[in-house]
């Protein structure tokens, strides 16, 4: 028999410091849902078969993992993935939660059964520091620390920038385990700011774990008391309307910070089980979350026939792409309410667990609190990202703010990315067209792009950075995204508004209108006038600017 050993084999990323910068899902995406939610369950408890036998014919390891910041020189959370070098396989690790492309979500120093073998440990932390990867033979060893530190290549919090999650959902785990989840999977993503949202949709609901943890945290502080491991945790639903369980209806939009469900949470047959009709519209809903001061973040970009009508109303506060999949594009939403002169915050989530790296980034000044965080995301403050940081700036202006100039000025215009892999390109867009793209380059073990030029302008409009439409993949293999939200510009007191975008929008909600009223259930004539007035009134609005510029 093996005498037990105990080794430590210190791997170091990186020197002392950080790299200092200058100055599926959704219920219509129903196989990304199931890829998501197959990656994010947790295997707990127990050996899992294939790990059994991988272990049953030789001798295993306890092997502990430490992660460490490579500043602070403290153990932090973090995302590991070990290959067996003799198969060629990555291990499945008992206990801890699994995610895409064989990546375990780990929490502070955590000892893992391993075969003795050689092995290849991989490892980052969020999308803040550099990826490591060494190689140990834990032969012969009976027990094993294998310490990694870290590089922090970006530090958001340095510069007042805090990141959300702004949609979310768990389903099929144990109530513990669930809190479980929340807690380890946030901590190795870097996330500061979760919103866990209730939502229904018979007979699904009875799996929906995070619907019980939402209304405990209405009746209690379920949620502030798993806040106090570094991650924020706030409340929501989703307020939603199908025809049939995931066809398209009025839409789903999410209600933050909530004091109380609004209820009904979702409306009509097509998602009820066949109960009641479809004779409520969202926006009902939406002015009573509003008038209890919630935020209200319109889902899955262009998803749903009420989203225009509540942007033309001026009830939603910020709309969220890409939360549950890669459906739709920047063009569908963002570029055309842009351009009709409309202040739209930039947003996003993951829906079906943390399959991605998914967030939104705000500044905050002083202590992190759901309320502060909102209010800068609805003053447009934010940048979306799965992987790339984002810096812009304009005549030293932030992201969100409004120049007004005269016709003939020259804007100075300062834009950064960096990512620990490769994002392509960094582009600026004005009024909807890409014109700087500069190259992204490789930099000590990461990649960054900068953007540094005189622009004239001669009209009004928006500017805003993003990332290449087809840039890399992160380590979860989802194509990176990074788009921040605008800079707005006013030239001779005037915003930008094309006309040929307003029309389209009439013509969209004139079609959906008939689409409304051929799959719509109402009880009488009263529920279809009270739904069809909601678009009606968008239309109106939409006419009104017409005719006013």
């Amino acid at each position: 028999m093996l005498k037990p050993k105990l080794v430590t084999v210190a791997l170091i990323a990186s020197v002392l410091g950080y790299l200092e910068l200058p100055a599926g899902a959704h219920e219509h995406s129903l196989h990304k849902f199931n890829e998501s939610r197959r990656a994010a369950l947790a295997q707990a408890g127990h050996l899992t078969g294939a790990q059994a036998d991988e272990c049953k014919d030789q001798p295993t390891c306890q092997l502990t993992i430490d992660l460490i910041d490579g500043s602070t020189k403290e153990s932090i959370a973090g995302l590991i993935r070990i290959i067996n070098l003799d198969s060629g396989k990555a291990l499945k690790l008992s206990g801890q939660f699994h995610r895409n492309m064989n990546w375990y979500a780990l929490a502070k120093k955590v000892t893992l059964t391993v075969p003795q073998t050689k092995l290849r440990v991989e490892a980052f932390a969020g999308i803040e520091t550099e990826k490591v990867s060494r190689e140990i033979d834990s032969a012969g060893l009976a027990e094993a620390v294998v310490k990694l530190s870290l590089r922090r290549i970006y530090d958001p919090k340095a510069k007042g920038l805090y990141n959300g999650n702004t949609h979310l959902h768990l389903r099929n785990q144990s109530y513990n385990d669930a809190l479980r989840y929340l807690r380890v999977v946030s901590q190795a993503d870097g996330l500061d700011l979760v919103f866990l949202s209730h939502l229904r949709r018979l007979p699904d609901e009875r799996n929906y774990i995070s619907n019980k943890i939402v209304e405990n945290s209405l009746t209690g502080d379920v949620l502030r008391k798993l806040s106090q491991d570094g991650v924020l945790f706030s409340n929501g639903e989703e307020h939603r309307h199908n025809f049939g369980p995931g066809g398209q209806g009025y839409g789903h939009v999410m209600l933050l910070d909530l004091k109380k469900l609004i209820r009904p949470v979702s409306i009509g047959p097509g998602i009820m089980g066949g109960k009641g009709t479809d004779g409520i519209p969202l926006q009902r809903g939406i002015k009573e979350a509003r008038s209890d001061g919630a935020t209200v973040i319109w889902c899955h970009n262009g998803f749903g026939f009420e989203g225009v009508p509540n942007w033309m109303g001026g009830v939603l506060d910020a709309q969220n792409i890409f939360d549950g999949g890669s459906d739709g594009s920047y063009k569908d939403t963002f570029y055309r309410y842009l351009n009709l002169g409309m202040h739209v915050p930039f947003s996003t989530g993951t829906d079906w667990f943390i399959y991605d790296f998914s967030r939104v980034y705000v500044p905050v000044e002083g202590k992190l609190t759901s309320k502060k965080w909102l209010a800068a995301l609805r003053a447009g403050k934010s940048y979306i990202t799965n992987g790339p940081f984002l810096e812009f700036s304009i005549n030293d202006r932030p992201i969100g703010d409004t120049i007004r100039l005269s016709a003939g000025s020259e804007l100075k215009i300062l834009g950064r990315a960096l990512g620990r892999n490769d994002f392509g390109s960094l582009e600026l867009v004005h009024n909807a067209k890409v014109i700087h793209v500069i190259k992204s380059e490789p930099t000590a073990g990461h990649f960054r792009a900068k953007i540094d030029l005189t622009l004239k302008i001669d009209e009004p409009g928006w500017l805003a950075l993003r990332t290449a439409l087809e840039g890399g993949r992160n380590e979860f293999g989802k194509r990176l995204f990074g788009h921040t939200s605008p800079v707005y510009v006013e030239v001779a007191g005037k915003r930008i508004f094309r006309p040929e975008v307003a029309r389209q929008l009439i013509e969209e909600i004139e079609s959906n209108i008939k689409e409304i009223n051929t799959k719509g259930r109402f009880a009488n004539e009263t529920e279809r006038n009270a739904v069809l007035e909601v678009y009606q009134a968008g239309i109106r609005a939409l006419q009104k600017r017409l005719t006013e510029r």
